[in-house]
């Protein structure tokens, strides 16, 4: 016995020591996709000691068998693995963007892209870096399938985002949910803040935010540390210009002249006669030629912008802290310009192993100097025949700017666009704080977990608009300086309260997550006014306008919102998948409290069915549907209030109105009414497939939606007793198809991949609560909203040609009827009737595209690349308001297509009207001529670059050079100077006219890492 016990410790002794016994291990570290050798690669043991791979990726280290390596790389995943009796070792890193991509944010939580049963968009956050744009949501412009953006040239505008299509007509933009925490917009966020973005475009992924999240919702999580991690310092700049592109030529002095002339008027003449007289000229033509728009305009408008982010970790704390700072002046030459400074921190706490403490706070400081869009609008109409400047006109104050009077013009559409520009001062000054905190409690296991997380934003806007004391002319002049005081602050919460469980049987996968969460958001507004203030700023109070009474008003609202929500999901082999939702909310804005919004997806995956096993072109296959109920509680609280007359305030015996101020005679007498408000809500089919092939180089999706958004909220006029009320009365249909397909593929040191997406639409309105049709839009050009039509087509007189001849007009009912003459417009008569009427007014057009899409390539070969994105959309109308409305005045300008295409003969043209045409408000009712397609393609982003590590394999700094092109070109029959036309009211209907122009940025940077 005692000889055995001798042999067992001999044997586990020297079993000890070979174990123990240092051997030289070697081997490569790759990147797993693309199998180059990655240097620079940190190896280390638990000891601390480690070692560095070289150029190559190739590494050397003496370890013992029972060591393990931990491998750690700058935009990679750590990675350990045992030694054991290896002496050689081959390791593949996964790139974190790569890691990253199979695990998607959804609403309150994650999950693995091949288990989705919805269509979630994740957008690649480093495609958003290479665009150099304030808002993150410009960059999105044509990258995404589903999403419409439409961007604004204005310095720190905010773009209008539809997410499939439009179905309300009070608030279209989605749902952005940053940290947890409920904004409108993501005007304070850079691009560099940005770790992750996801978009929800269908019911079931957007139930889980219920009344909030009818136009789809953005979730978006900012940077942050991880554990382990070694500290991380990355800066990003980049400096460049900004040029107006596809910019609009004005007809010349001397067209401008002809055109005058040729009306045959002396009024019209007499204008051309005194420019000549004054100014200079010879015979006819005259010699001021003042290009308007050349003169708002200026190329070479400086941009640029500064990033800095650290972040880190230690076994138990992670951190992150980020600054940047962007700095935009406006293609307008004035004062137009927008700065933003931004802070962002983030630390997270392992307290103990079952709890985890978490701190977010974002700051954003910004200025905005708005233009005056308005000066757009008068460079458009504004003659050439006199300049900016004149020296003559003496009771010009504080500048000499010329008036356009000197030659005979004297109503306010001919004011002096620049000096409308120049004597405007717009700014706007924001501050806002969003803080939050967390904590994450591991109940039991990692299978049983507890979130709570209390979410802030804390807001002031505070706009400065003052007008000093000038004078041009009597028509363009302020005779005191007047300042308007507006603030606006916004306090809002939200605490979440989630409680998970994720376990597994066999084959069996299920999750459940029960929420609760507490909301509330305040708005109050103080606006003040007065005249004659001083015009040194440092003075801008409204208390020292001593000429005129000051104005005062206030106005708030204080929306409360309770609710609870739960969502389940179960896979069987990772094949037969299932996601339900369910929310209910509470909402203190409507008479109707509580909404409730479920929602259902099915998914399967058929290539890990046996009968697909055998081949190998389809890596993946998936075929999803999903249903679910989404609201938009986006409708004014009180718009439902309505004080109606029920009768008349004049008597058929007395004759009187009244028996005094606000009384009324027995039975004619005002009611109050208000109607039940609810939030409008939509339903959504969507039926899908994702797919993955020819060896992982191919990857695409194809989508089919229906949404239908009931209870439409708008103005309804009360039959028989009069006076509109307002309520849930319609409902509108939005549908299409969305694809989306890559390619990526590498030869050697090439690599290159092509992509594109292509979205369709279809908007329909379905129900109007029993009434015909409504009308929107400006009076003498309105839209109309109808029962099988989409929303807010334009409508007016269909245009099939110009009369030639005094014949053809004299042939012709209507043109006879109506006076017409050669050069005159030729309206379809829909109805046969002989007679141009209300009747023969139709569907013209309709602001929404039926297509839009985008395509992209990129490609590198060794340090280089390159890569291209283009942007498009087509099947929509635009009204170029400037056009149409040039009738207002027959000595208007117009640009110089229009002005030299008029017609001026038979068979000259049998598209524009002649010049004494424009004069004649036959020509000038609402028709399709003035109604243009919005089709364009667009080249959005080019960027090249060239990346390359400096230093010792152990402490390497990488590099990234770049340069950029942010839409140089368009392609565009649109006669305007953008297709793209955004803003509130009836500009974002189509209509265009003061909008600002859109620029092209070109910019070189730096990214550095270390």
């Amino acid at each position: 016995m005692r000889k055995l016990l001798l042999l067992f410790l001999f044997l586990t002794t020297a079993l000890s020591y070979g174990y123990a016994q240092v051997k030289t291990v070697t081997g490569t570290v790759k990147d797993s996709q693309s199998l180059i050798g990655l240097p620079g690669v940190t190896i280390s043991k638990p000891d601390g000691t480690g070692s560095q791979t070289d150029a190559a990726g190739r590494f050397s280290i003496e370890a013992s068998a029972t060591d393990s390596l931990t491998f750690r790389f700058i935009g990679y995943t750590t990675q350990t693995v045992s030694v054991s009796d290896q002496e050689t070792l081959d390791v593949f890193l996964i790139s974190e963007d790569q890691a990253l991509e199979e695990v998607v944010v959804i609403g309150y939580g994650t999950a693995n892209r091949n288990d989705l049963t919805a269509p979630v968009t994740e957008v690649n956050v480093e495609d958003l870096t290479k665009r150099t744009t304030a808002n993150p949501m410009q960059a999105l412009q044509g990258s995404v399938s589903g999403v419409q953006v439409v961007t604004s040239g204005a310095p720190g505008s905010t773009p209008t985002v539809r997410v499939r299509g439009v179905g309300s007509l009070n608030n279209e933009n989605p749902l952005y949910v940053v940290d947890g925490m409920f904004v409108d917009n993501i005007d304070f966020l850079n691009s560099n803040d940005i770790e992750s973005m996801s978009i929800l475009k269908d019911a079931s992924g957007a139930a889980i935010y219920g009344v909030r999240a009818a136009n789809g919702v953005v979730i978006i999580t900012t940077k942050k540390g991880k554990m382990n991690m070694r500290t991380q310092v990355n800066y990003e700049g980049y400096v460049g210009f900004q040029n107006p592109v596809n910019m609009l030529r004005m007809a010349s002095g001397a067209e401008y002249a002809a055109m005058q002339l040729a009306k045959g008027t002396r009024g019209d003449s007499l204008y051309v006669l005194n420019s000549i007289e004054q100014f200079g000229g010879q015979g006819l033509v005259p010699a001021t030629n003042t290009d308007w728009y050349g003169e708002l305009l200026r190329n070479n408008a400086p941009m640029h912008s500064h990033s800095l982010d650290i972040m880190g970790g230690t076994e138990k704390v992670n951190y992150s802290f980020g600054a940047n700072m962007l700095d935009q002046e406006g293609i307008m030459d004035a004062r137009n310009d927008y700065k933003r400074y931004n802070l962002r921190f983030q630390m997270e706490a392992q307290a103990f192993d079952w709890l985890k403490l978490g701190f977010t706070v974002h700051l954003s400081n910004s200025t905005l100097f708005a233009p005056d869009n308005g000066a757009f609008g008068l460079a458009y109409f504004a003659s050439p025949l006199y300049p900016v400047r004149d020296a003559n006109n003496t009771n010009a104050f504080p500048e000499d700017f010329a008036s356009s009077t000197s030659i005979g013009y004297n109503n306010g559409v001919f004011n002096n666009p620049v000096a409308q520009a120049y004597y405007n001062y717009d700014r706007t000054k924001a501050f806002q704080v969003l803080p939050s905190a967390y904590a994450d409690v591991n109940i039991w296991g990692n299978k049983l977990k507890f979130k709570t997380q209390l979410s802030q934003r804390l807001a002031s806007h505070h706009k400065y608009d003052y007008t000093p004391e000038y004078y041009v002319d009597n028509t363009q002049r302020s005779q005191l300086s007047k300042l308007i005081s507006v603030q606006d602050r916004y306090t809002n919460y939200i605490w979440d309260n989630l409680l998970t469980y994720t376990d597994n049987a066999d084959d069996h996968n299920w999750s459940v997550l029960l929420g609760h969460s507490v909301r509330e958001q305040r708005w109050r507004k103080t606006q003040a006014s007065a005249d004659d203030i001083p015009a040194n700023e440092e003075s801008w109070y409204v208390n020292l306008g001593t000429r005129s009474i000051t104005g005062y008003e206030e106005d708030g609202t204080r929306n409360a919102g309770l609710s609870y929500f739960a969502r389940g999901t179960y896979d069987y082999r990772k094949t037969y998948l299932l996601t339900a939702t369910f929310r209910a909310d509470g909402s203190s804005k409507y008479q109707t409290k509580w909404g409730y919004f479920p929602s259902v997806g099915l998914g399967w995956v058929l290539t890990n069915e046996n009968f697909l096993q055998e081949q190998d072109f389809l890596s993946f296959l998936k075929v999803r549907g999903s249903w679910g109920k989404l609201g938009n509680d986006g409708i004014n609280a009180n718009a439902g209030y309505a004080v109606l007359n029920t009768g008349n305030d004049y008597s058929g015996i007395f004759g009187s109105i009244g028996l005094g101020s606000g009384a009324y005679l027995p039975g004619y007498t005002i009611e109050s009414q208000f109607s039940r408000i609810g939030w409008e809500v939509v339903e959504e089919w969507d039926f899908g497939l994702d797919f993955t092939m020819a060896n992982e180089r191919l990857k695409g999706t194809v989508d089919y939606y229906h949404r239908l958004t009931r209870g439409l909220a708008f103005n309804r006029t009360r039959a028989l007793r009069g006076g509109d009320i307002y309520g849930n009365f319609g409902d509108v249909a939005n549908s299409g198809f969305e694809f989306n397909l890559n390619w990526a593929d590498r030869i050697g040191d090439f690599g290159y991949n092509i992509g594109g997406n292509l979205t369709t639409l279809k908007n329909e309105v379905k129900d109007l609560g029993g009434i015909a049709y409504l009308m929107g839009g400006q009076t003498n050009f309105p839209v109309r909203i109808e029962v099988g039509k989409p929303l807010n087509y334009f409508y007016g007189y269909e245009v099939t040609g110009i009369y030639q001849n005094q014949s053809q007009v004299d042939n012709d009912p209507i043109g006879s009827a109506e006076g017409a003459k050669p050069g005159y417009f030729i309206y379809k008569d829909q109805n046969g009737d002989n007679v141009l009427d209300e009747n023969d007014r139709t569907d013209i057009g309709n602001y929404l595209p039926k297509i839009t899409y985008g395509f992209n390539m990129g490609f590198d070969y060794k340090n280089f690349d390159l890569s291209i994105v283009f942007q498009g959309q087509t099947g929509n109308k635009i009204l170029n308001q400037n056009r149409s409305s040039r009738n207002q005045y027959s000595m208007m300008n117009g640009d110089a297509k229009f002005v030299t295409s008029l017609w001026n003969g038979e068979g000259s043209t049998n598209t524009y009207p002649s010049a004494e045409a424009t004069t004649n408000g036959y020509t000038f009712a609402a028709n399709s001529f003035w109604v243009e397609s919005g089709s364009y393609l667009r080249i959005q982003n080019i960027q090249l670059g060239y990346n390359f590590n400096i230093g010792k394999e152990d402490k390497q700094t990488r590099f990234r050079v770049f340069a950029t092109a942010d839409r140089p070109a368009i392609f565009t029959n649109y006669s305007g100077f953008t297709p793209e036309i955004t803003g509130d009211g009836v500009s974002g209907l189509g209509y265009d006219r003061n909008i600002y122009p859109v620029s092209a940025t070109y910019s070189v940077g730096v990214r550095v890492s270390y």
